[in-house]
């Protein structure tokens, strides 16, 4: 069975819309009245939760996005979401726990799937999921038993949140790469002489994008459909709410009347635990101030490693955790103390790359990104150049570390080339005449694939066809795509 639009989109976007709020709050932080006001008009929920942590330590939010459709009123909005009659009660298909640590500036998201299994107290064993339809209680009590993650406070959105914050911010500006489709969701952005760069997506056009599970890109002269599917739109998702963060914050500066219409936008549709104060969004505002959407550090996403678990008659398909690479998320959300720094330098699962074909030869980016995926390094799409003779390894400011070790990889061809314009992804391969293939060097590590999921940017090509016209609204691409 087809899970629906909401049930799909409402859990990883609940972050979206809680993070946003915060960095409103921080655009007029100067106005203590206006952010005591706004906290009080938040409908509160009774859970018990962990003890919470001074105000310049770290603390765990546990956010979740429901389905209820209590509030669908509209004929619109019973055509797209089905209304109390027919959709009774509440479910979450995914939960996150956001790790915020104000001292060192930075947040850790970990989303949990749906259909992982746990031992749920008062229910038994059952899929993760299933925790929520006893209420937010059972959650965080369903986390803290099974995974020993304390939680300090919670927050809850519904759907109808997503489009309306989009909306006040007059829409949230996406780098899209190639000609973009996806019949199933709507989404349709063939623009007439495309050009990769930034595009202001409206609410409704957001939806369309952001729900998609089988989207096409115009690449090589056809269309061809993202291979990672449910993969590559919780990407474009992750890749989106960082978007939606960095707008929010940006719009607030500039305009506290901005400010106030996206905080009326959010706060009513938000829910959260008794205790949470001012103090607690604070340190939200410390810990999401440098949010930046072509930098990971400035806030990590991640999904809890799983397995496919047995096949059980009761539960479907289920997933398990997977070992030791749980245990060393788990051990993220645990931290509250100093960090220990393990690093000596990039690994390829830290080095985000994009393959582009400058060579002429068909098929050979695809193949190439394929090969440095399997080494370990984080594939985020592919695309076409004009041609170049000599392969280039280019790389955003402050990447050249992570360029040499991509550079390493590349058979003894690719010159280093410092490239402002490389936009989510640490470093952008144009292959030349010169490219053979992949060649690991001596010193190399074992590969490390399970930490280097796919990515969200899928092409780049430097032109393409124009098949049809766009649908939304959408600016031209600014000069330097960086300011995306």
């Amino acid at each position: 069975m087809t899970r629906s639009f909401p049930r799909v989109l409402l859990g990883r976007f609940a972050v979206a819309l809680a993070v946003a709020f915060p960095l409103v709050v921080a655009g007029v932080v100067g106005v203590n009245v206006f952010i005591d006001r706004k906290i009080d008009e938040i409908p509160r929920v009774k859970v018990n939760t962990a003890e919470n942590t001074d105000a310049s330590r770290p603390a765990n939010f546990l956010l979740i996005g429901s389905d209820t459709r209590a509030e669908v009123q509209t004929p619109e909005e019973k055509a797209a979401f089905g209304d109390a009659s027919q959709e009774s009660g509440q479910r979450s298909d995914t939960l996150m726990v956001i790790h915020v640590d104000p001292e060192q500036k930075s947040g850790y998201l970990v989303s949990f799937p749906r259909d992982l299994v746990v031992n749920i107290p008062g229910l038994g064993q059952s899929k993760i999921n299933a925790a929520f339809n006893s209420g937010p209680q059972r959650v965080v009590d369903t986390l803290q038993q099974n995974f020993n993650i304390p939680i300090h406070h919670y927050l809850e959105v519904d759907f109808q949140s997503f489009k309306g914050i989009v909306d006040a911010m007059r829409g949230v500006p996406v780098y899209i790469d190639a000609p973009s489709r996806d019949a199933h969701s709507g989404f349709e952005f063939i623009p007439f002489n495309f050009h990769p760069g930034c595009y202001t997506l409206d609410g409704s056009t957001a939806l369309n994008y952001v729900r998609s599970r089988g989207m096409e890109q115009y690449i090589d002269g056809r269309w061809q459909t993202d291979p990672r599917g449910d993969l590559g739109r919780i990407d474009r998702q992750q890749q989106f709410m960082k978007r939606l963060a960095t707008e929010a914050f940006r719009k607030s500066v500039n305009s506290p009347r901005t400010a106030l219409d996206i905080a009326d936008e959010t706060i009513p549709k938000l829910k959260a635990d008794q205790g949470l104060g001012t103090g607690d969004i604070k340190k939200l505002i410390t810990s999401f101030r440098r949010v930046d959407p072509n930098d990971p550090n400035s806030l990590e996403m991640v999904t809890f490693p799983t397995v496919p678990g047995p096949q059980s008659s009761r539960l479907g398909a289920i997933l398990q955790a997977k070992q030791p690479d749980a245990d060393a998320v788990l051990a993220r959300l645990r931290q509250f103390g100093p960090a220990p720094d393990v690093r000596n330098g990039p690994k390829p699962s830290e080095v985000r790359v994009r393959v582009l074909n400058g060579s002429g030869q068909n098929g050979i980016a695809s193949k190439t990104g394929t090969e440095l995926q399997q080494q370990g390094f984080v594939n985020v799409g592919v695309g076409n150049v004009s041609r170049v003779s000599a392969t280039e390894v280019r790389y955003r400011p402050g990447s050249v570390d992570k360029a040499r070790v991509v550079q390493a990889y590349l058979g003894g061809v690719g010159k280093p080339v410092e490239d402002k314009s490389v936009v989510e992804a640490d470093v952008a391969v144009v292959l030349g005449h010169d490219f053979r293939a992949v060649a690991a060097p001596a010193n190399a590590p074992a590969p490390d694939t399970a930490a280097a999921p796919a990515s969200s940017a899928p092409a780049a090509p430097a032109s393409a066809p124009a098949p049809g016209k766009a649908k939304g609204k959408a600016s031209a691409p600014p000069p330097d795509p960086t300011q995306c």
